[in-house]
Order: C-alpha cells, then sequence, then structure tokens
C-alpha cells in the first residue's frame, strides 16, 4: 500500500485518487512547429494556439489549447563592431485531451522552451497531468476539504471548529486506508479521528491531551500501513506511534532519539509504505531515511547520499517525507528539492528543482503522480519532466457544491414521430482482430413530431460512430456507420440499438447484425538460410523463401525487415487469398570480415514470420600477418628487414594506392608495384629504427581498390639506450671541510654496435675524478669506471654534477652528486 498523506503545513493534502495519469518529456533538435521526443518516441508541435503531441506508435496523444503563453526574446553580444545573438524562450499553460491507449481524459500541462532566430528548437521540457485529480486536505483551520483538482473544482468540506463530533481544531494530517475510510490528525484537539465518508459518517475519535499511552499533545502527521496500522507523528511528545486501529489496539511507541537502529533525530511525517509492506521514514536530524521490516526494526537500513554520478556525490539536506510508487522507486521530500532514487543504494539519485518551494509534505498516487505542500500552495510534479503548480487558498473563505440533475422533456404534439431506418440487418466477412469497411444504415424520422434523446448503441464485436443528434427532427436522416472487428473465428451476431421516444417503434429499436470472422494464418518455408563464403563488396547468388497464405481469411503482407547485410525481392503484392502463395528472393552482401547473423522479418495481418540468416564475409586481400614486433634494438639502430604478404582473392586485378608505414618503421622494400593481379602476392618489408628509448608502436598501411581499403599491420618495438651508467646518482657521507671523501665509481656500458669516443669526463663543483678508465674510448658493449671524490669547501649541503660528453645518441650523459662539509 502507498502511503497518502500529504500536509500541507497548515494545510494537508491526500494523494489524487487512482488512475489519474500525468507524463512529463524533453524534447531536443528540430523547430516548434515539430520536435523530437526522445522519451516517449514521438513528435511535439506548437502551432499558434495549440500544442500537440504524438508518439511514433500513437498510443499516446496530446491535443491541448494554450490558456496563456509568453515569448521573451534574448540577446547577448553587441558593442562596436559586435555581434548581437539572439534566443527566445516560450512557456505556455495549456489544457485539453490526452488519448492514451484508446483512452481519452483532459489534462492541464506545461511546456518550456529555448529556441533560436532560425527556428531551430535547442531543447525543452512539457509536462502534464489528469484535470480530474480529486484530494482530500485540510485548511489547517477547522475542516477537510475533497476538490476535483488542485483548483478547488467541485470541492466539498466537512467539519467546523471546536472539540465536540464533527469538529476540528487545527487538523493537520490527512490520510486514506484501503477501504477508503478517512483519518484526521486533529492536531489541537490532541487526538485522531476516523470517519466513513466526507458526511462524517460513524465518526470514531481517539486520544487526550498527555504524554502516556492513548495520549497526544499536538499530532501533526498520520498514514495508514498496508495491514491497516496508524501510524501518528505526535509531534509535541517528539515521538512517532504505531497502533491497530481507532480503539488504540496494542499502542506502541516506535523508536527512540539518536542516530543508531531504531533512533531518529528529527521526523516531520509518519511514514510511508512500499508494496511489501516495509517502513520508511525521513529523518530530517540525521538527514537520512531509513528503512526496516517491523517494529523491530529488522533489516534497518539508511540512505543518506547518492551512489557517486561521475564526481560528485549528492546528499540529502533535511527530508520531511518519503514514499514510493509501485516499482519500489523512492521519493524524498527534501527542502526545495524532489529527489528520487531507485532503491536504498541510493542507485540513479534524480533530484528536481522546485524553485522558492519548499515542500511539508508528500504524497503519491498509484500512477506515480507526486503531490507536494508547502502551506499554502500545492505541486503535482511529474517525475521525469516538469512542474506543475496550483493554489487552493481561496478554499479557506468559502466553497461551491454544483449538485447535477435529470429534467425530462415533454413528448412531442400534436403529431406523433415516426421512424424507420434502412436496411434492416447488416452482414460482414472479416479476418479476427481487423475492422472491417464501415456499412451504414441510414436513420429517417418520416413523422411530424420530433424524435427525442436519440441514442445509438452497439453490441457485440461490432462498433458505431454517428451522426444523429439528440433530437431528430420530422423527415430529417442520419447515418449509422457500422464496423465490425472479430475476436474468433466462425459467425457471430450483435445489435444496434436505437434508444428514443418515437410513437410508432416505442422506445427501443433493435437492428440485427450478423459477421463471420475470418483468420489469415501464413506458413514461411524454409525458416531459416545460411550463405557460403562471399567476399566483401560482392552480392551472392539469391535463395528463396515461400510465403503461404494458410489460413481461412486473406494474407495481407505489409512489410519486410531485415537486420545485417541481407536484402529481398519478392512478389508478395496485394492480398493473398487462402491456400495463395509468394516467393522472396534473399541476397547476402558482406561488409565485414567474419562470420555474420541476421534475420528477415515478414509483417502481415497474421502477425509476423522470422526468417533466420547466416553467412560469412571473405576478405578481398589478405595478410601473412596482421602484427609484427621487432623487439629491443638500440636507439639509433636499424633492425632486420621482416616482409608481409598480400594476396588478391578478387576475380579482377587490385590497384595498389600506396604502402607506407609510420616513424619508427620503414618500408625495405616493395614488390606490389601499382597493380596486383587477380589472385597473384607481393611483398612488403620492414625494419625499425627506435629513436627514443621504450616501448613503441606504429602501423604499416597498404591503401588499395578493395572495399575493405586499407589494409594494416600493427608493427611494435622497443628502443633501448646507447648508454647506461650504474647509477644516476652518487651521495657521499658527511667529510671534514679540506679533507677529501674515499672515492665512489661509476660504471658507464656502450651498448652501440660501435666503439664509444669520450670527449670530456668532468665533475663540477666540490667534486672530483679520481680514476678513469674510460678515456679515449671504449669498444662496442664494453665498460668503463670513473671514480668521483668529495673535498667540501664550507660547511653545509654541496652538489655538483659527473659529466659524460660523448659520442652516443644525446651525446651527455649525467650523474647527480651531493655532499656535506663539517
Amino acid at each position: 500500500m502507498i502511503n497518502k498523506t500529504v500536509c500541507v503545513a497548515c494545510f494537508a493534502l491526500i494523494a489524487p485518487l487512482l488512475y489519474a495519469d500525468q507524463a512529463g518529456f524533453l524534447n531536443s533538435g528540430g523547430s516548434l512547429a515539430s520536435t523530437p521526443v526522445a522519451n516517449p518516441p514521438g513528435t511535439l508541435s506548437i502551432v499558434g494556439n495549440t500544442l500537440t503531441f504524438v508518439t511514433n506508435d500513437a498510443s499516446t496523444i496530446v491535443n491541448a489549447t494554450f490558456t496563456s503563453s509568453s515569448t521573451v526574446e534574448n540577446c547577448s553580444g553587441g558593442g562596436k563592431g559586435g555581434h548581437v545573438s539572439c534566443a527566445f524562450t516560450f512557456t505556455g499553460t495549456f489544457s485539453g485531451s490526452l488519448t492514451a491507449n484508446g483512452n481519452t481524459q483532459a489534462i492541464n500541462g506545461t511546456t518550456y522552451q529555448v529556441y533560436g532566430t532560425n527556428g531551430v528548437v535547442a531543447g525543452g521540457n512539457t509536462g502534464y497531468n489528469s484535470a480530474y485529480t480529486p484530494i482530500y486536505f485540510t485548511d489547517g483551520n477547522a475542516r477537510i476539504l475533497r476538490s476535483d483538482d488542485l483548483s478547488g473544482t467541485n470541492a466539498i468540506t466537512y467539519g467546523s471548529q471546536g472539540t465536540g463530533i464533527g469538529q476540528f481544531y487545527g487538523p493537520s494530517g490527512i490520510a486514506l486506508d484501503s477501504s477508503g475510510y478517512i483519518y484526521i490528525a486533529d492536531t489541537y484537539n490532541d487526538r485522531i479521528v476516523r470517519i466513513d465518508d466526507m458526511n462524517g459518517t460513524n465518526w470514531m475519535s481517539y486520544g487526550t491531551y498527555g504524554t502516556g499511552a492513548g495520549q497526544f499533545i499536538s499530532p501533526q502527521s498520520i498514514s495508514i500501513d498496508p495491514a491497516g496500522h496508524i501510524w501518528v507523528l505526535d509531534n509535541g511528545n517528539g515521538r512517532l506511534i504505531r497502533m491497530d486501529d481507532i480503539t488504540g489496539a496494542n499502542w506502541t511507541k516506535v523508536g527512540s532519539a539518536g542516530s543508531g537502529v531504531g533512533q531518529f533525530g528529527a521526523l516531520s511525517s509518519a511514514p510511508g509504505f512500499d508494496a511489501q509492506g516495509r517502513i520508511y521514514v525521513a529523518d530530517a536530524g540525521n538527514r537520512w531515511i531509513a528503512r526496516f521490516d517491523d517494529l523491530n526494526f529488522t533489516n534497518w537500513t539508511t540512505l543518506s547520499q547518492s551512489q557517486p554520478v561521475g564526481p560528485y556525490t549528492y546528499l540529502f539536506s533535511g527530508p520531511i517525507g518519503v514514499v514510493t510508487d509501485l516499482t519500489g522507486r523512492i521519493y524524498v521530500a527534501d527542502g526545495t528539492n524532489l529527489i528520487r532514487v531507485n532503491d536504498m543504494t541510493g542507485a540513479n539519485w534524480t533530484s528536481i528543482g522546485l524553485g522558492t518551494f519548499s515542500s511539508h509534505t508528500i504524497a503519491i498516487d498509484s500512477s506515480g503522480m507526486v503531490v507536494l505542500g508547502n502551506g499554502y500552495n500545492a505541486k503535482i510534479v511529474d517525475s521525469e519532466a516538469a512542474v506543475l503548480t496550483s493554489n487552493i487558498t481561496g478554499l479557506v473563505q468559502g466553497v461551491y457544491v454544483s449538485v447535477y440533475g435529470a429534467v425530462p422533456l415533454s413528448l412531442p404534439t400534436p403529431r406523433p414521430s415516426a421512424i424507420r431506418f434502412t436496411p434492416a440487418t447488416l452482414a460482414f466477412l472479416e479476418n479476427i482482430g481487423s475492422p472491417s469497411a464501415a456499412q451504414t444504415i441510414t436513420v429517417t424520422n418520416f413523422g411530424g413530431s420530433n424524435i427525442n434523446g436519440l441514442t445509438v448503441s452497439a453490441t457485440g464485436p461490432f462498433s458505431e460512430t454517428d451522426n444523429c443528434p439528440a433530437v431528430l427532427n420530422p423527415a430529417a436522416s442520419c447515418s449509422v456507420n457500422v464496423t465490425f472487428t472479430p475476436q474468433a473465428q466462425g459467425a457471430t451476431s450483435g445489435t444496434i440499438a436505437l434508444k428514443d421516444d418515437s410513437y410508432n417503434q416505442g422506445p427501443l429499436q433493435i437492428i440485427g447484425l450478423n459477421g463471420t470472422g475470418t483468420a489469415p494464418a501464413a506458413t514461411v518455408t524454409p525458416t531459416s538460410l545460411s550463405f557460403s563464403s562471399q567476399l566483401l563488396g560482392t552480392t551472392s547468388t539469391a535463395r528463396n523463401v515461400t510465403l503461404q497464405s494458410s489460413g481461412t481469411g486473406p494474407l495481407q503482407v505489409t512489410g519486410f525487415t531485415f537486420t545485417g547485410p541481407f536484402t529481398q525481392t519478392n512478389n508478395c503484392v496485394g492480398s493473398m487469398a487462402p491456400a495463395a502463395s509468394c516467393t522472396i528472393a534473399v541476397t547476402f552482401s558482406p561488409i565485414s570480415v567474419g562470420s555474420t547473423a541476421g534475420s528477415m522479418t515478414i509483417t502481415d495481418n497474421a502477425g509476423t514470420q522470422t526468417v533466420t540468416l547466416t553467412g560469412n564475409g571473405a576478405s578481398p586481400v589478405t595478410l601473412s600477418s596482421t602484427s609484427m614486433s621487432f623487439g629491443s634494438l638500440v636507439v639509433g639502430s636499424t633492425s632486420a628487414a621482416k616482409t608481409v604478404t598480400v594476396t588478391n582473392r578478387l576475380s579482377t586485378a587490385l590497384t595498389i594506392n600506396g604502402v607506407a608505414a609510420t616513424v619508427p618503421f620503414s618500408i625495405a622494400s616493395n614488390t606490389c608495384g601499382l597493380s596486383l593481379a587477380a589472385g597473384a602476392s607481393c611483398s612488403v618489408g620492414i625494419t625499425f629504427s627506435p629513436t627514443a628509448v621504450g616501448a613503441t608502436s606504429g602501423t604499416l598501411t597498404i591503401g588499395d581498390s578493395a572495399i575493405n581499403s586499407p589494409q594494416s599491420v600493427s608493427l611494435s618495438g622497443t628502443g633501448s639506450a646507447p648508454v647506461t651508467l650504474s647509477a644516476t646518482s652518487l651521495s657521499f657521507s658527511t667529510t671534514t671541510v679540506g679533507s677529501t671523501s674515499s672515492a665512489r665509481s661509476v660504471k658507464l656500458t656502450n651498448n652501440q654496435s660501435v666503439a664509444l669516443t669520450f670527449t670530456t669526463i668532468v665533475a663540477s663543483g666540490p667534486f672530483g675524478i679520481a680514476g678513469n678508465t674510460c678515456v679515449p674510448s671504449i669498444a662496442a658493449g664494453a665498460s668503463c669506471s670513473v671514480g668521483v671524490t668529495f673535498k667540501p669547501t664550507a660547511t653545509g649541503t654541496a652538489t655538483g654534477m659527473l659529466t659524460f660528453t660523448d659520442t652516443a645518441g644525446s651525446g651527455i650523459q649525467t650523474v647527480s652528486l651531493t655532499g656535506t662539509g663539517k
């Protein structure tokens, strides 16, 4: 059961009755006259004073007229020689009709659109809800109220100020149970009340002022759980109470103060409940919502923040109310925001801003329409896109109650009416589930007086539309168009009933209708096709599929849908009589190498038939290898060549447009030329010349005239340093100023395939070279060493550098030197 309590501070609201529809959507692109909507897929159109929205499948249609609208131009830029850029915002409030799945109802809504001077829509949002949205609420003074909508249409009231039966003093909470009984938190009378209806039938109250069991101090919120238990926020006592019924049976104080399991910081409303009966509490004091299964706080769970959304995590600021919809999603009134999450993990945290509207209460109906109250106004919030606002404060001063009745009409005199209809019966033959072409019955008043109260209705699998007025004048005629939509095969019957006050036929005439339902059916042979290997860019030989009309009614093919690289031609034209057949020729044109799967779906008035399709795409050009690794190689050297063989599998010559390799790889040889004959092969040699230390990659690209051009080979290799040092830094122990440290050595290795020659080897700062086996050169692959000493000239830390200048790579290798003088 859904918690239906919503208090508007002094005002309290109860959620709308069941089946009130509400929705919203975002749009972008297009123009005001036609802008696409992604969810639900459809088209929004704003032309003149009208707004229309139609989903792609026509299951939802909105036709509305604006009750108010405004367009505002906003420009920026300008100045001397500056460019001025302008845009427009369109805001409108509308009313009209919503047709969803064949059902029509009145709606109210708002739309907000942003578009440029070129008419292109940047984006917008639209929301709407049922115009008929009955709600119960309190005025916070002495009455409870019920109205058909948030504007107070057809509002009725109950109660007056006082302490007796039928009287309230500051009622601030209201709820309904599953039987429709009304529960009120009668705040300043320190009691709760239950009545059957808005007449106050079977008034029952419970509670007195005090702090004990069965006592309240200013109860301000009430809710009913799925089992019928009553939950009351006893505000003056700072406690949450649950009892079995209005007699106070099993009065229980729920929880205590704190932030542990079963503890609350500060509550503003009675709990909400989900379809499983679990209990949800909004705890503003602890800035979380809590959920538990029962009065033992089984499965106590709290939620205070969202799951990470990119770099952000969102927190509750002070939740005052929580409810759930039928899918289990959780809605939380949190200050000036309505927050929705999928579950108690905080998944899919969505926040809708309410402007300056700070919610005091929240409720939800079975359609997912959320109602919020703040003490003066109420809002209906579409949980996807928009916020709709209404004002109910005017109801405090006075309410109109509309009463409707029926007034009988006099019989016409002196000349009586007479009714006639032609033909006297109708017969139909049609496929089941498909409406037939209309047949017409002509109704004529051939008397001398009006036929009054004329109505037309159909029974059975028949429907009618007519232009018959309620008053059909003498000598006048009207038409009744009848269609037959059989739901089963075989003969069936129904009637057209005409109700009126005709003199000659009396108050009811029956026209007999007969129909026979037929059923189309389809058989497809075979149900799967498999195509052999096919070169990219070519099309296979066609393979045939036979579609046969195998039912008792005509088969009408309406379309073919394919997935995958398959196409068809067919002779399935017009209506196919039972036992007739047609042929679909299917071909395969692969667009990628490897196996591929698809399907052909035939759509007709028998439903859909599917043929599974498979095939294999073969490359017109093959390579002996699609990747090459050159291993590790010293920077500045060149590897031996590696070869790739290219083979043309086409039946025609292959044009070679170019062969290239990315640096540090290069083409060493190429026998492919400008053209490669059908079935022939050629080769390309590649070398690796690393220019930097570390792993590198590249690509060999062969451009050609094949459909999958270019062909590519991934290349990889690693550049190693020409010279390596045993250490990149030396640190000397603390040495007395003026004395010399013991020597420390650095080993240098020549990784090149040629000798390494040194130009200079020097040490800077208070460091000196104590030994050197490197001068003037070392052979390929050889090593040498240099000794370094530290002779400080002052106390404190000293730094320097050992620098090798040579013929390798960049020509310089360095070792940083540090020491401390004392």
